[in-house]
């Protein structure tokens, strides 16, 4: 049997990656690493069924998920879609695995998975986009027409001097893939922001960097239109106060019909006292 993960993780690092994005309490106190309610909280979190399986998988070989493969696949289908979601999520993050030890693993679970090779963050600086670690992914489930789209990013750092909230967009070639519905991360760091624009290949969240954790994850799902390569990817912009003031509320946005995808894209417009930087992973899956 797969061993079933309960303890409390250790490390900072890795605690913060896996809780983020989850139910954890939303006030200042209740969201630092350390106190009583974090701790509570999080060991909440990683109860639920969908993380500790994200987590066995991650941490079996290959050998050990085939031995287990009846029951895991069975568990990976009875997810809801916010649960898997979440799976995704958990699997992705801190996962030291190659893209092709990933894509086999939930190959075998009946899930048709893929992720670019990801780069190392080695830089650590608030001012610098190495600072927060970005990836998309995309996952379709036996038995299902659609496909998630997704992408989780993780900070390296507390945001000293947030200013109006980030913005994340899930992006896409509307020509192979049709909207279905959007996901944002449960806990009210990740919120939808604007869906006006789905029918050309876009869709923004809002992502509140005030929290101490502020790593968290959103989705697409999409249907296919026809068939060949959906390309795909996220933008996320950081925003930050240039002054000891912090601003508050939504940062402005303008769309842009060009978007490297083949839909839109989008851009924040230069608010006074904020400076931003963008961030940018894209991918694509072959729709058959």
């Amino acid at each position: 049997m797969l061993k079933k993960t309960f303890a409390v993780v250790a490390t900072l690092g890795l605690s913060a990656s896996i809780f983020g994005g989850s139910a954890y309490a939303q006030n200042s106190t209740e969201n630092k690493p350390g106190t009583v309610q974090y701790e509570k909280a999080l060991k909440e979190y990683e109860s639920k069924e969908e993380v500790q399986l994200a987590l066995d998988v991650k941490d079996s070989n290959l050998k050990e998920i085939k031995a287990e493969k009846s029951e895991l696949t069975e568990q990976v289908e009875d997810l809801s879609d916010p649960e898997f979601d979440r799976f995704l999520h958990n699997f992705v993050i801190e996962n030291d695995d190659t893209v092709k030890e990933k894509k086999e693993k939930l190959n075998l679970l009946g899930v048709k998975f893929d992720q670019k090779e990801e780069n190392k963050v080695k830089t650590m600086a608030i001012t610098d986009p190495a600072r927060i670690k970005l990836t998309v992914y995309s996952a379709k489930r036996g038995g299902q027409n659609y496909y998630h789209l997704g992408v989780s990013w993780i900070s390296k750092d507390f945001e000293t001097k947030p200013a109006t909230l980030d913005v994340v967009s899930l992006e896409w070639n509307p020509k192979y893939g049709k909207f279905y519905t959007a996901s944002a991360a449960p806990g009210g760091v990740t919120t939808k922001r604007d869906g006006s624009k789905y029918d050309k290949g876009i869709y923004l969240f809002n992502v509140n960097d005030s929290k101490l954790i502020f790593d968290s994850y959103a989705t697409v799902q999409v249907t296919k239109k026809k068939a060949g390569w959906l390309e795909y990817g996220a933008k996320y912009t950081h925003t930050y106060s240039t002054t000891s003031k912090t601003t508050t509320g939504q940062a402005g946005i303008g769309f842009d019909s060009t978007g490297p995808n083949g839909g839109y894209s989008y851009s924040v417009t230069k608010t006074t006292n904020v400076s931003s930087w963008p961030k940018y992973d894209e991918n694509a899956v072959k729709l058959n």
